[in-house]
């Protein structure tokens, strides 16, 4: 019979996010290693628009798998809701645009002080710690409690961000007596974009230090992670132990690159969010490059899941739009096929100080589509593991001269840039294999029980 682990997992399918792929993953191949997650996520039915889902996603999951959806709860957002109903005109029904909203927006600096005195207060509202599901979590807990000691769970498992999930995870921990495992996916406090606020930071990194403290075992996604959390809470290092991000082989049995004649134009093909400046070098090379040729050009730039609305006015303005098509996020399976078909994969990267220390998740999902990588980024976690694993060439946004190059190379002879760059190192890549990784995640899991019922003899 399976051990149980109570798996709390917000980003869950059916919501379409780039943070569903991992717990869905660990999900999926748990079983394989004698570990039953039982699933408390939320019911995105209820607040997400259709194509906010990806139904797809829910084809990975065991079969039986108990998943528990509760209702989303927050007060003061359904209050928000009701009063813009009331005092705001219908607006018509418009089609959705590629936009993402990853960057600051240049208006709110040009609003009355009063103004963004009462928008603070409401955010501050919105979420006092963490993010919009921290009243949430009250509601849940009783849930919690009653779902655990039904199913007989050994440990708890928090899948995060939203933050305050492992909030929830901390006080299930105390009412349980069960070990906790916290898995940052992402930064909380430490992510170097993110916007200043005074009182919410402080608060947020009291409470991100109580469960650095309080969690039996940290899961880090690379080792800076590691070496992060040790400066805020020096007794948590011993405690983490890192399972980074990775590709499911079986994503792409089903999508091998067909043999033959390469299609025309020439492809480059970038996935998922960017955020903020992280398109704007790569963008200005591509305007240098289309103004070389006055013949139409053979190459195509396709960013499949949006762009900023600065990145989108720069293309307006500089008439890309014959080379560049941004098109609004789509399914991960789609996304994948994508990769796939591409001649070349882009990966952008902030040039601030948060693109050093952080890979996104399909960076490795790149790995295994097998095509070369052409990624602008800082030197860092993500230009060092695409050196290991051979897969492409990384070059700095300030390069201008050399990114413009390799652009040239890459979109006018993408043969030829994968001669180049493009070697890839099997034992490196095969590393990063989901079910490698959950087997990592059981071992863990094994390991924390274990030593909680040594304690409590």
């Amino acid at each position: 019979m399976p051990r149980r682990v109570l798996f709390i997992a917000l980003a869950f399918p059916p919501h379409n996010s780039s943070g569903t792929f991992r717990p869905t993953k660990f999900a999926k191949y748990l079983g394989a290693f004698g570990w039953e997650p039982i699933v408390v996520t939320l019911d995105w039915a209820r607040v997400l628009a259709p194509h906010e889902q990806d139904e797809t996603l829910l084809e990975d999951l065991p079969p039986g798998l108990p998943i528990y959806r509760l209702a989303p709860f927050n007060p003061v957002h359904a209050c928000g809701r009701r009063l813009r109903r009331l005092f705001s005109a219908p607006r018509p029904a418009i089609e959705r645009e590629p936009v993402t909203y990853s960057e600051p927006m240049s208006e709110e600096a040009s609003r009355s002080w009063g103004y963004r005195a009462l928008r603070a207060l409401y955010h501050f509202s919105l979420a006092p710690v963490g993010d919009e599901h921290f009243y949430w979590i009250w509601r849940a807990l009783p849930t919690c409690v009653r779902i655990a000691r039904r199913h007989q769970v050994e440990a708890i498992f928090v899948s995060v961000s939203p933050w305050t999930s492992a909030l929830l995870g901390v006080l299930l921990k105390r009412w349980l007596d069960r070990p906790l495992l916290v898995d940052f996916r992402d930064y909380w406090t430490l992510w170097p974009i993110k916007g200043r606020r005074p009182i919410r930071d402080r608060l947020d990194a009291w409470a991100e230090r109580w469960i650095l403290r309080s969690a039996d075992r940290l899961i880090c996604v690379h080792e800076a992670m590691v070496e992060d959390f040790a400066r805020l809470a020096p007794e948590a290092a011993a405690r983490c132990v890192v399972i980074p991000n990775g590709y499911d082989a079986d994503d792409f049995r089903a999508l091998a690159r067909g043999s033959g004649a390469r299609p025309s134009p020439t492809t480059l093909v970038h996935t998922g969010m960017v955020w903020g400046d992280a398109a704007v070098a790569l963008l200005e090379a591509i305007a240098w490059l289309k103004e070389q040729s006055r013949a139409p050009s053979p190459w195509s730039v396709r960013f499949v899941g949006g762009l900023p609305p600065s990145n989108l006015r720069f293309i307006r303005e500089r008439a890309l739009q014959d080379v560049v098509k941004v098109e609004p996020r789509t399914t991960h399976r789609e996304a994948l096929a994508a990769m796939v078909a591409a001649d070349v994969l882009l990966l952008l990267l902030t040039s601030h100080e948060g693109g050093k220390r952080w890979y996104p998740g399909k960076l490795f999902e790149y790995m295994a589509a097998g095509r070369p990588v052409l990624a602008v980024a800082p030197p860092g976690l993500a230009t060092t593991l695409i050196e290991e694993a051979g897969i492409g060439v990384s070059v700095d946004h300030g390069e201008r001269e050399r990114l413009r190059a390799l652009l040239r190379g890459a979109a006018l002879d993408p043969d030829g840039f994968a001669r180049q760059f493009y070697h890839p190192q099997a034992a490196v890549i095969r590393q990063y294999e989901r079910r490698a990784l959950t087997r990592r995640l059981a071992e863990t899991l094994e390991d924390v029980v274990e030593r909680h019922r040594a304690r409590s003899r």
